[in-house]
């Protein structure tokens, strides 16, 4: 019996949380002081973990594409920067996001097993463009779909993820009120005892 099934299910083009995860893979003091994109092999896991490699590419095609991921993700964090500021990316950003997406056109093709009995769809084109497209388009499916006003960077500047703000209120300052909300508020009080604490001239 023939058979016709898409072996390689594409990326959720619409995930409006991917392109946030990709902008936090730079973290720590200052966001930049830990790199989870650092070398080929964190981006092949980072990639494989969000479903955007199916199979894993070679460690040399990785380290060609590392630059290019890592462009896309400066683009990423600056354009969430401009719509947290503004509410709207540049046209530069737009121009340079269209890009991205444009590099990641594929097509699909009908396959034939080796014996001829078994037929596969499979995706023609470059994997690795294809994730920074599926990244790209993350971003642009949120600017495009959603409240770009809930668009939020932690307040902590030791940390600045992104995040966005689904509270009712929507008032949200904190990626994470038990980590960096905690933080703020234990350095807010130990401020005001400094203060209470110092003599009076």
């Amino acid at each position: 019996m023939t058979e016709l099934h898409d072996s390689t299910p594409e990326p959720d083009l619409d995930d409006a949380e991917l392109f946030i995860d990709f902008a936090n893979t730079l973290h720590g003091p200052g966001g930049d002081s830990i790199d989870d994109l650092a070398d080929a092999s964190g981006l092949g896991d980072w990639l494989t973990a969000n479903g955007l490699l199916r199979k894993r590419s070679p460690g040399a095609a990785l380290e060609r594409a590392l630059p290019a991921f890592h462009e896309l993700r400066d683009l990423v964090r600056d354009t969430t920067g401009r719509l947290v500021d503004d509410h709207r990316p540049s046209a530069t950003q737009v121009r340079r996001l269209n890009r991205v997406l444009r590099d990641g056109t594929h097509h699909h093709r009908l396959e034939a097993s080796s014996d001829g009995t078994r037929f596969t769809v499979g995706q023609v084109g470059d994997e690795l463009d294809q994730a920074r497209a599926a990244i790209a388009g993350s971003l642009a499916h949120f600017v495009a779909d959603h409240d770009v006003d809930r668009l939020r960077i932690c307040a902590a500047d030791d940390c600045r993820w992104r995040f966005t703000d689904h509270s009712p209120a929507g008032r949200r300052r904190w990626c994470d009120m038990r980590t960096c909300g905690n933080r703020a508020k234990v350095a807010r009080h130990r401020a005001r005892a400094r203060e209470t604490a110092r003599p009076s001239s």
